[in-house]
């Protein structure tokens, strides 16, 4: 399933090159966090950069395929509360793990054109392929989890362009949903493995231009 996400994104992306009418760049904040099925692990926030970079195509008056390949990252924090021998709180230490995907989409945008602007509402599939170990502070992940390689799953998203002359600026909104787990313990905790799922918002600035 996983490698027929990635081909049909891959085969979009290239087929929406040829019959582009906007390319553009994103850029913005991720706010990332991981579920866990046996504890809380990296439950907390993580924010990070994301950047993107796309095209539109097939364009209605009313609606208009979007397609994007970019860098996020998914993860999380634990905030630990160190005790000193009286069981005070000394102070707290933010205990980080993340990982870097190259991120693949393709959404379904309807359209309400007004003036020069349009606000949109879409959907899609995409893809988030791991590109790097784990990079953490917490010792036991980088030899107690094993990572998925790619993440398929679905984007939905809402936004706001405006267009000045072939130029366009706009912002987006998008929450990813993962159609697997990010991870698991590689040992079984009380007979079952401990499963990460990764929750991720994005929030983009775009950068386009009509040709």
């Amino acid at each position: 399933m996983k490698k027929v996400i990635v081909c049909l994104l891959l085969a979009l992306s290239n087929f929406s090159l040829l019959s582009s009418q906007v390319i553009k760049i994103e850029n913005g904040l991720s706010i990332s966090s991981m579920n866990s099925t046996k504890f809380n692990l990296l439950n907390d926030n993580l924010y990070t950069y994301s950047v993107f970079v796309g095209c539109d195509y097939l364009e209605h008056r009313y609606f208009y395929l979007s397609s994007g390949i970019g860098y996020i990252q998914k993860g999380g924090v634990d905030n630990v509360i160190q005790l000193d021998e009286n069981t005070h709180p000394l102070n707290t230490i933010s205990m980080k793990g993340k990982w870097d995907y190259l991120h693949l989409n393709t959404s379904f945008r309807i359209k309400y054109p007004f003036k020069k602007n349009h606000l949109y509402i879409g959907a899609g599939l995409k893809a988030d392929v791991r590109t790097s170990s784990t990079d953490s502070n917490h010792s036991y992940l980088h030899e107690g989890y094993k990572m998925a390689s790619i993440i398929p799953g679905m984007k939905i998203e809402m936004g706001f362009n405006r267009e000045m002359k072939r130029l366009i600026i706009g912002v987006n909104a998008s929450y990813l949903i993962d159609f697997k787990n990010a991870g698991k313990s590689i040992l079984l905790i009380d007979g079952a493995h401990n499963n990460l799922s990764a929750s991720n918002a994005l929030l983009s600035f775009t950068l386009g231009y009509r040709l």
